[in-house]
């Protein structure tokens, strides 16, 4: 072989890597060491890395402190790496699924800690579409309050309130809030998102991660993508085209999503209303809970986790009660519901999908993988006692 085709072909075998795949894979090796943090909720972090470890590095992730990290990690594996997809699926109104968001978005903008205090923060910027129009700041607000509040034991002193209140309100400046009224709104906003974070004149974030880009109420402009695919598609009773609108525009609404994730490594996290009801499925000896998605195909295949969460049900009324007795019962029922909980139960309808690794660590972090939680006027509470 002549000198020119031996350099030709050793040239041919090096590996050109950007400063981008090079920063990724020197922070995600961090976070392997010291622990993912998607949302600073321990029990679905939990959960969460269970899929990512099982999908990038294998039996790899358990690190000695003293290793050398370049020699621990699959860089290979590194650069396909993907940020979890998480969706919080209700299976009624007033299911709960709100109020864990509203927990979820008060962790990613808090700092990590306050007076010395750990608030499990990560001190990021949050964008949120808010599709359906109900997401309240005030709310956020209030638990973002009693969250600071009871983490540091503060009293109600006027000092303290102050600062706190000066705390939560420089943590909100880094919230996002994007109101679309349409599927191609969405999508146009969409496409500019790149341009504005990168523009740190048009935002306070610019020294902040993109934690999070959530998606509330996913759902809200599907029977209106329907309806128009029903106009486009049909003429004299046939179909002019087999791709729906609502699909095509899942699908570039999947690819900028993905394409925020590469850039900012963000978790993408979605909220939706269940059509069908819950099923229960015997797997490997245990009964899991499994709930189809509605949504288009393009959306399923990069949900790396559904989360079904609802409302445990207060007895109802017995059938032929009389309104005396009704009125008798009225104070024990509207204390029942007051302390009913909340449960968020990991989906199963794609578990076929999963990797045994996945599934064993599963299993090994409680059966069937579910937890329970209250809502309260303060926020939202995950230590129940009985």
């Amino acid at each position: 072989m002549s000198v020119d085709g031996l350099g030709s072909t050793l040239l041919r075998e090096v590996k050109v890597e950007g400063l981008d795949e090079l920063l990724r894979t020197l922070r995600y090796t961090h976070e392997i060491k010291h622990g993912l943090l998607f949302t600073g909720q321990t029990i679905i972090d939990r959960l969460l890395e269970a899929f990512v470890h099982s999908d990038t590095t294998g039996p790899q992730h358990n690190i000695p402190p003293n290793a050398a990290p370049a020699l621990s990690i699959d860089h290979g594996r590194i650069r396909s790496h993907q940020v979890p997809v998480l969706e919080l699926v209700g299976t009624s109104s007033c299911s709960g699924k709100t109020q864990l968001l509203y927990h979820l978005v008060a962790l990613s903008l808090l700092p990590s800690e306050h007076d010395g205090v750990s608030l499990d923060g990560r001190s990021s910027a949050v964008i949120l579409f808010d599709l359906g129009n109900n997401f309240s700041i005030i709310r956020l607000r209030n638990i973002m309050m009693n969250y600071v509040q009871s983490s540091v034991g503060a009293r109600s002193e006027p000092t303290c309130m102050e600062t706190i209140d000066r705390l939560v309100r420089s943590s909100l400046e880094h919230l996002y809030v994007f109101r679309p009224q349409s599927s191609l709104s969405l999508l146009a906003t969409l496409s500019g998102l790149q341009s504005y974070i990168f523009d740190t004149v048009s935002h306070v974030s610019a020294n902040r991660q993109v934690g999070s880009v959530i998606l509330h109420d996913l759902d809200a402009f599907l029977w209106q993508d329907r309806l128009e695919d029903a106009e486009d598609q049909t003429h004299d009773g046939r179909t002019l085209q087999k791709t729906t609108l609502l699909s095509s525009r899942f699908r570039d609404m999947v690819a900028h999503l993905r394409r925020l994730q590469t850039d900012f490594s963000c978790l993408i996290m979605a909220t939706s209303s269940a059509l069908s009801t819950t099923t229960y499925t015997r797997i490997e000896g245990l009964m899991m809970p499994t709930l189809p998605s509605h949504l288009p195909n393009a959306w399923k295949s990069i949900v790396t986790v559904r989360l079904v969460v609802q409302r445990d049900s207060v007895r109802k009324f017995p059938l032929g009660v009389s309104a005396e007795e009704a009125a008798r019962e009225a104070g024990q029922r509207r204390e029942a519901v007051e302390k009913s909980v909340f449960l968020a139960r990991l989906d199963w309808s794609q578990s076929d999908n999963w990797k045994e690794e996945t599934r064993n660590t599963i299993k090994a972090l409680g059966e069937g993988w579910q937890f329970p939680f209250k809502v309260t006027a303060s926020g939202v509470e995950f230590k129940i006692e009985d």
